[in-house]
């Protein structure tokens, strides 16, 4: 910047002057990159002069603090980052329409309180509108959300083909949602959004300085989905979690990280980090859907346990062997060695899972096999057949 500075001296050049005029020239030649590069320029000298405004500790002691605004009682306010962190088999896209849908219904989100109905703007890049029309309709059907609930605080935006990207892309929606005055502005995903490289640090300041912009501009909380980095998102910790730039980790207020459950299908561990809240607990939310409408909802029955890379497959339920039991078996009866070796052959279980399969099959209260015994001299044979076909 000196050097800059002193080249335009040397030339007794008003720099101002001289950058404004090679922006024109540049926009007028259709030179996009160059224009930027220009801007970026200007915005040194028009910010080199700028009063630098320190704050007076002693006086903010005497002063009252400001409110706290909260659009989520205990996870973030006005004016915050939300990151929404997730594999793409946890459905974070749907988990963050439902938090949509509650901020702008004044609905409790996960168990957490909405503090008031807000205006929300949720800006997608990822689905048509038949798509994002059907899922909002079956989510507010399981939800038991109606139209007159939402009103006109729900506002959504299909940003697909419209060329939002990087910051110029977030001043084109500052000035979209000048007079709509939003209190939550989501962008699902991220990494559409983002102009540049997700993994270069430098790129991820850019759009994280646009979002403070457009936060200064509008006083809303900005929101964003992001997706995993590779491997096991379940053995890292939070704060290491979503692909790319660590500029991410350490720039949000608060982040909800969505884990695969150990061992549940649908279910998913929530995890959230806070920078202005005390710590939240894990908790564990269900996928549930009726055939009419779906949503996410809360599970403290289910215990909050991350699939890891060291977690070990949930073993299928005896019952489902059985059909396998009976094309071996047929209606006839059959040595229990030589059943046993078939079995193990066609299933791949272990002695151990075929043992507990023959006490399953054998259990007293509702047998699913027959066995007889034949015993003499020297001889001992067991037998066993389907109790379905039993003769007697």
């Amino acid at each position: 910047m000196n050097n800059l500075k002193h080249f335009y001296q040397q030339v007794e050049v008003n720099p101002i002057e001289a950058l404004t005029d090679d922006l024109k020239r540049t926009i007028n030649d259709g030179n996009k990159p160059e224009a930027k590069k220009i801007i970026t320029k200007l915005k040194l000298f028009l910010n080199e002069d700028e009063e630098l405004n320190f704050l007076n500790a002693s006086k903010w002691i005497e002063q009252e603090t400001e409110e706290p605004n909260p659009i989520i009682e205990s996870l973030f306010e006005t004016g915050d980052k939300l990151a929404i962190i997730g594999t793409s088999k946890a459905r974070k896209s749907f988990l963050t329409l439902q938090l949509c849908i509650c901020v702008a219904a004044g609905k409790p989100f996960m168990g957490l309180q909405v503090s008031q109905k807000r205006k929300v703007i949720y800006i997608q890049f990822e689905i048509k509108d038949k798509h994002c029309h059907r899922r909002l309709k079956k989510m507010c059907l399981a939800m038991g959300i109606d139209a007159n609930d939402l009103e006109d605080r729900l506002l959504i935006l299909n940003g697909r083909g419209l060329g939002i990207t990087g910051t110029a892309g977030i001043e084109r929606i500052q000035v979209a949602v000048k007079d709509l005055h939003p209190d939550f502005i989501v962008f699902d995903p991220l990494y559409k959004l983002s102009e540049g490289v997700e993994n270069a640090a430098e790129d991820m300041k850019k759009t994280m300085a646009g979002f403070d912009t457009l936060i200064e501009a509008t006083g809303a909380a900005i929101g964003y989905v992001h997706h995993d980095a590779k491997g096991s998102p379940g053995d890292r910790n939070i704060q290491d979690r979503g692909a790319g730039s660590n500029v991410l980790a350490r720039d949000y207020d608060a982040c909800l990280a969505l884990s695969e459950h150990a061992s549940l299908p649908g279910a998913v561990v929530i995890e959230a980090l806070l920078r202005n809240y005390p710590p939240m607990e894990n908790f564990s939310i269900q996928w549930t859907n009726d055939g009419e409408g779906y949503c996410f909802r809360r599970a403290d029955d289910i215990i909050p346990e991350k699939k890891t890379s060291r977690t070990k497959p949930a073993p299928l339920p005896l019952s489902s062997y059985y059909p396998a039991a009976k094309e071996i078996l047929g209606k006839e009866k059959m040595n229990v060695a030589t059943f046993k070796s078939a079995f193990k052959s066609k299933t791949g279980l272990s002695d151990n899972r075929i043992r507990e399969f023959m006490l399953w099959a054998q259990d007293i209260n509702e047998p699913r096999f027959l066995s007889t015994e034949i015993c003499g001299r020297g001889v001992h044979v067991k037998n066993i057949r389907l109790a379905e076909y039993d003769e007697a």
